[in-house]
């Protein structure tokens, strides 16, 4: 097969490394990779999609994989499809499960599916009302995408109503004119990345993701600082899961969803039970690296049986233990990252400590790889010890200008060894 990847951060990165691990692999080509890792395939440059999807024509691409949001929302899919060339991406209308948080609430409303109390606000003269109906803290969402900063908890009165007037006055420009006011849930959050084909739902194992900049869950939202898979549950859980990936897979068949590509679900473990947070329409980023690194199957045999229909058909298999990422980012991140400082020894810490590095914000500059961006780099690694390899290999990354929280996974850093007096399980993350 020949496959063109379209994206240029740390999660394309990870898509396209597992993609060119296997052996149905002819020929990879890539779209706006970042320069740290342009160099694994065929670089093609387009001015809009129609033009690109021409171009994948003339080079016989058999399929198209779009790992970022913006060109979903925007019909990268629905062009590639007129040209008729499968795609592992939504159409422009179904993307709107991500590009619209109203859409999303109403697709859930329609089909049953447990998620927090709302309401749907566009004027500004309704601020006083909606928030009547709400204690606090409150969750205040840019109905639009805004690059994973547009969701914001406000633990006052005050705070909510001064928010909500800089959405609605355009802090993100046309994704905050209209927002969704939502009650706070507490619990633990899942990130549930799966597979659609049309017909069947082939769920991922879970993941978790940190969104806060800092340790504790703290400081402000970003695109994501680091995450580990699978996910530790109780029995109770699994079931509550595997009851959700049933009845989100009948509300895509009774809506008609004709389309192939990833349905990731956020979700949030309550007292009352599971409940879903919001959808993304791609793979998610940064779980998606940690998760083609748990993966022990063959990804793209797994979208060829997507595109023929025959998910049914597809067997998932993982390595034991855990995989954990790590995201370093520029410092000022997320509002205003420091651009232009070197990253040296990338190579050295890979070799000295095992660890995968993915590239995000990086750009070539007389030769050498310097920030280009908020999110630089991901550092990931499996198995006994992995969190211990990460930081220690970031610890020793020569890249001034880095910062990274230091709290990513199930388990305490200060243990040293697991706890098990007979020998690792391999199932606590050491």
């Amino acid at each position: 097969m020949k496959v063109l990847v379209y994206g240029s951060g740390a999660r394309e990165h990870a898509l396209a490394l597992k993609i060119k691990q296997s052996p149905l692999l002819e020929k990879l080509y890539l779209c706006k990779p970042n320069d740290g890792f342009a160099e694994l395939g065929e670089v093609l440059e387009a001015d809009d999609f129609a033009g690109l999807a021409e171009i994948a024509l003339e080079k016989q691409v058999d399929l198209l994989v779009v790992g970022p949001e913006d060109p979903l929302v925007k019909g990268i899919a629905d062009e590639f499809k007129k040209a008729g060339i499968p795609v592992i991406a939504p159409t422009k209308d179904w993307a709107m499960l991500e590009g619209s948080k109203s859409f999303a609430k109403n697709f859930m409303q329609r089909n049953n599916i447990p998620t927090a109390g709302y309401e749907i606000i566009t004027d500004a003269k309704d601020i006083y009302n909606v928030l009547e109906k709400f204690t606090v803290p409150v969750v205040l969402k840019a109905d639009g995408l805004a690059a994973g900063k547009g969701v914001y908890i406000a633990n006052t009165r005050i705070d909510a109503e001064r928010t909500l007037y800089e959405y609605l006055e355009g802090k993100f420009s046309e994704a905050s004119s209209k927002v969704v006011v939502e009650e706070f849930l507490e619990g633990d959050e899942l990130s549930l990345i799966a597979l659609w084909d049309g017909n069947t739902l082939l769920p991922f194992i879970p993941a978790r993701d940190y969104k806060k900049l800092e340790e504790g869950n703290k400081g402000p939202n970003t695109g994501g600082m680091g995450s580990y898979c699978p996910v530790s549950l109780e029995l109770k859980e699994y079931e509550e899961l595997e009851k959700y990936v049933k009845q989100l897979e009948t509300a895509l068949k009774n809506e008609k969803a004709d389309f192939v590509g990833v349905v990731y679900s956020g979700l949030i473990m309550t007292k009352e039970g599971l409940k879903v947070l919001e959808y993304n329409m791609r793979f998610g980023d940064p779980e998606t690296q940690p998760l083609l690194m748990h993966l022990n199957s063959d990804l793209l045999d797994i979208f060829r049986l997507a595109v023929n229909k025959e998910l049914h058909k597809a067997e998932l298999k993982w390595k034991s233990g855990q995989t954990f990422c790590v995201v370093a980012a520029a410092d000022g991140y997320p509002e205003n990252p420091k651009k232009g400082g070197e990253i040296k020894n990338v190579d050295e810490i890979v070799k000295n400590h095992g660890v995968t590095v993915f590239y995000a914000g990086v750009k070539k500059q007389d030769g050498k790889l310097a920030a280009n961006g908020g999110r630089v780099l991901s550092v990931c690694q499996s198995g006994p010890l992995a969190q211990k390899c990460i930081y220690d290999a970031l610890a020793e990354l020569d890249f001034c200008d880095k910062i990274y929280r230091k709290d990513i996974g199930e388990v305490s850093l200060s243990k040293e060894v697991c706890a098990k007096d007979e020998g690792c399980c391999g199932n606590c993350g050491f």
